[in-house]
């Protein structure tokens, strides 16, 4: 992309778009292109053209890790420059050989998870992928609420992937209960040699309730409804948005003689649209700031069977303000080490947990180990405490 265009980008988005179109129309410009960025029929709510120093992290978080992510890859995720990095306005995810952590391979994979999600619209983004067998490249959305149901419950929307072994297929596919793995729902379409890992195409979804279309360059090749999945329609919700660069894996396999390194995913932009009258009945989930543990208390209970432990966790935001449906996991430790362990904060930003009852006397600790909800962060150095004691 032209970088003058993209710098214009940054400038005019959000309500600039209107004053720029108001002094287009005084100057007579009628005539003028549209900007690149604009489609008939859409309305742009969220994108990230890439054109800054680095990786913005309001928009996006780097995730770290080599434990195989579910499928056996051979990678070890970083958030190095080596791997993740922005270049002449694209974003550029590296694999490369090279030991790292016990992995042998380094890569990149990013997510808007706590950022933004979205529920219907169109998402695109504009790549030139790598090539060779193990190479694994995807663009593809989770459900928000992957924390609090598990996958494949949550769901899974594989907008874009490409396998190495596979040089010309492009694959769309959707992941849900009962249709997940290998079992997933999707088809591909095909491409000439070379065509896509030399060159750059514009890879999208266009979502909306009930149906789910794939597209190459705006060229159609796969539809799915309700009726075509072997189970539950998981996709009437927020989703969030991921790019990663696989090495090996169960699907594409591992590299072998012929697989050169580097290899590089290169990302000219994301974009996200909604129809107007989507727009308004499905908002964007931005990130919501900073929660934190607020009040944590733990108070005996005396029953039948003996005692126990009540903990009461009340989470809130920056403001000070309660927040509801935050899922909150932990441990009992001491006399008791068994009991409730998780949950969901009610209107009031407030969980309440319970151990199990005992007959001993003596000291019962319940400590939170993790705190989320969707359009968040969490900051554990922000909170009053995390573990709270009772004796009896």
């Amino acid at each position: 992309m032209d970088m003058a265009l993209k710098n214009d980008f940054r400038h005019r988005f959000g309500s600039i778009f209107l004053l720029a179109a108001l002094v287009l129309a005084g100057c007579g410009a009628e005539t003028a292109a549209p900007p690149e960025w604009e489609r008939e029929g859409w309305t742009l709510i969220w994108a990230d053209e890439f054109d800054g120093e680095e990786l913005d992290p309001t928009r996006w978080e780097m995730e770290v890790g080599g434990h195989g992510w579910g499928n056996n890859e051979w990678q070890f995720y970083t958030d190095r420059p080596e791997n993740v990095r922005l270049e002449d306005g694209q974003l550029v995810i590296e694999a490369r050989d090279e030991f790292f952590v016990r992995r042998n391979y380094t890569s990149g994979r990013i997510k808007t998870q706590g950022l933004f999600s979205f529920t219907y619209g169109r998402a695109e983004a504009r790549m030139q992928l790598p090539y060779g067998n193990g190479i694994w490249p995807a663009f593809w959305m989770l459900g928000a609420d992957i924390d609090q149901v598990p996958w494949p419950a949550s769901g899974e929307i594989d907008i874009m992937e490409y396998i190495g072994r596979q040089p010309r297929h492009i694959y769309g596919t959707v992941h849900g209960p009962g249709y997940s793995g290998s079992g997933g729902v999707g088809h591909f379409t095909t491409f000439p040699d070379g065509t896509l890992t030399e060159e750059f195409h514009t890879y999208a979804i266009e979502w909306e309730p009930g149906e789910i279309r794939w597209y190459v360059d705006d060229e159609q090749f796969f539809k799915l409804t309700p009726e075509q999945v072997p189970g539950e329609w998981v996709f009437d919700k927020p989703y969030f948005i991921l790019i990663n660069l696989a090495v090996g894996g169960n699907w594409p396999g591992y590299p072998d003689e012929t697989t050169v390194f580097p290899q590089f995913l290169r990302v000219d932009h994301v974009r996200v649209y909604q129809r107007p009258e989507m727009a308004e009945a499905f908002q964007p989930v931005e990130g919501g700031g900073a929660i934190r543990v607020a009040e944590i208390d733990a108070q005996p209970v005396t029953g039948d069977a003996g005692w126990q432990a009540a903990v009461t966790i009340t989470i809130r935001d920056q403001d000070d303000h309660p927040v509801p449906g935050v899922d909150i996991t932990g441990g009992w430790v001491g006399t008791v080490t068994r009991g409730e362990t998780s949950g969901l904060t009610d209107e009031e930003g407030v969980l309440r947990l319970l151990s199990d009852p005992t007959d001993k006397s003596g000291e019962i600790t319940f400590c939170v180990t993790a705190v989320s909800r969707s359009g968040y962060s969490y900051d554990k150095l922000d909170n009053i405490a995390n573990c709270a004691k009772v004796e009896q």
